[in-house]
């Protein structure tokens, strides 16, 4: 089945795989049963937009983070979107205990600063079953982010939350709205149109106030090498880059 196909929310036929489970065990386990807990081994895991993240670096450590959206390679091969300080190159990346892939791009190294553009993508393997939309978050298109815009965010720690974008600049998105950690990653949405803007990365506090801090979408799919959205009217070529959007890359 083709990612093009795979474009509606995580619904009922999701929550469906998700909810598929092992059955308790007996001492003498029925044919129907044993059936049963090789159909929910083998099942596929969704992933798409919020999607909590296990990623496990190369030392064996692992830390939380969230899946912004999906897309796809020019060649057509699925892939997932996330922060850079998520999925550094090398690095596997786990959906409720499941090997669902690995880094396909990333924009840092473990020798990048903190100011590096701050975007990765995930190449998806058999294990995952991508969507475009999930209960919460619906891109119906690619965005650029402009001063004003209402915005919500899905991260894995806080849930839904929303806020106004206060400030863009390059590849930059500011808005007021916080964070907690495993939130990174997480996808922001302009809520008058279902625009996917960017790609949460981090929480800024400057003078006892704190400001959310997001990777232009638009820009990391172009600087993975123009990479299409998947959305729920299908993929969707990201808008020209900004200008900016080169500065300090790695």
């Amino acid at each position: 089945m083709s990612i093009t196909s795979k474009v509606t929310a995580v619904t009922a036929a999701a929550l469906a795989i998700a909810g598929i489970g092992f059955g308790v065990a007996s001492a003498a386990p029925t044919e129907e049963k044993t059936a049963s807990d090789e159909k929910a081994a083998s099942a596929a895991t969704p992933v798409g937009p919020g999607t909590t993240i296990i990623a496990e670096r190369t030392d064996g450590s692992r830390t939380r983070c969230t899946v912004a959206f999906v897309a796809t390679t020019p060649s057509g091969q699925p892939v997932a979107l996330t922060a850079a300080h998520c999925a550094l190159p090398g690095w596997k990346i786990y959906v409720d205990g499941k090997l669902i892939g690995e880094t396909d791009k990333s924009s840092r190294t473990e020798d990048s600063g903190s100011f590096a553009p701050d975007w990765a993508t995930i190449a998806l393997n058999e294990q995952a079953e991508p969507f475009a939309a999930s209960d919460k978050v619906s891109p119906e298109s690619v965005g650029k982010a402009r001063v004003g815009d209402e915005v919500c965010l899905q991260g894995s720690t806080s849930g839904w939350q929303c806020g106004e974008v206060t400030g863009v600049s390059g590849y930059r998105i500011w808005y007021d709205l916080e964070d907690a950690p495993g939130d990174s990653g997480g996808p922001i949405i302009r809520t008058s149109d279902n625009a996917a803007l960017g790609i949460h990365v981090a929480q800024v506090s400057v003078f006892n106030a704190a400001w959310g801090e997001a990777h232009s979408l638009p820009d990391a799919l172009s600087e993975a090498g123009g990479y299409d959205l998947t959305t729920v009217n299908g993929p969707a070529p990201a808008p020209e880059a900004s200008p900016l959007g080169s500065l300090g890359s790695s």
